[in-house]
């Protein structure tokens, strides 16, 4: 309830949310035994620990976007899109995309997480994560990429995928390579980012695995500037 407090969610939308979806507080014993990590605006992200079946990182995806009760990235004024109330229908279009996006649970996350890469839960329902070798280095490009419900940033094995996850988080801006070879934060608003990786995750969804492979070698910058080519640090 704090965090849809701070959100300005009514609570008639918080009782409504949890009807219709059969939300209650068991649900989120799923998130028992992550590491929480803040943003400097108080969200929630949850980093999933080795070994997490893709149906309970399904699972903790979920409950963090409803613990959360809202993505932030309303509040910047320089937004490409206006930002998604939080409420029922909100949950349940998350839902169908993670149906839709399925194998970014069941094949992803044990492929990521058995490599000694990491994964964390966002407040808008997907996963962001870092690859654990050189092989899962190569899913990643320019300032990063979503495949399915996952978003990959571009930083490399070699820097402790956990750690660059957690100080992404808690600066609150996008992180990559600097000039040095070292990772570094850098100036996109990481609520503004993620929303762009999500809107991908939505275009995963509704154009398949094989489509939007597709789209991605025969139109790039077609489906950037439909996820939002400023929140994507295009501009």
């Amino acid at each position: 309830m704090e965090n849809a407090e701070r959100q300005g969610v009514p609570p008639e939308t918080i009782v409504d949310v949890a009807r219709r979806h059969g939300i209650s507080p068991a649900g989120f014993a799923v998130l028992e035994g992550m590491s929480r990590v803040k943003d400097p605006d108080g969200k929630s992200f949850f980093q999933l620990p080795k070994g997490t079946s893709g149906e309970d990182a399904r699972n903790a995806v979920l409950m963090t976007y409803i613990l959360n009760a809202g993505t932030g990235y309303g509040d910047n004024p320089t937004t490409d899109f206006p930002a998604e109330p939080y409420n029922a229908d909100e949950v349940q279009r998350i839902i169908d995309r993670q149906n839709a996006n399925s194998w970014s649970y069941t094949e992803d996350v044990p492929f990521i997480l058995g490599a000694d890469g990491a994964l964390m839960t966002t407040p808008n329902g997907m996963l962001m994560g870092i690859g654990g070798n050189w092989v899962q280095d190569q899913f990643s490009w320019k300032g990063g990429t979503a495949w399915g419900d996952i978003f990959m940033e571009n930083i490399g094995h070699g820097h402790n995928p956990g750690e660059q996850l957690r100080a992404t988080v808690e600066s609150g801006v996008s992180r990559g390579i600097g000039a040095d070879g070292n990772p570094t934060a850098g100036r996109l608003d990481l609520d503004r980012l993620l929303h762009h990786e999500e809107m991908h995750s939505r275009q995963w969804a509704d154009k398949g695995y094989l489509g939007m492979l597709w789209a991605a070698v025969t139109d790039s910058d077609g489906i950037e500037r439909e996820a939002g080519w400023g929140d994507g640090g295009y501009t």
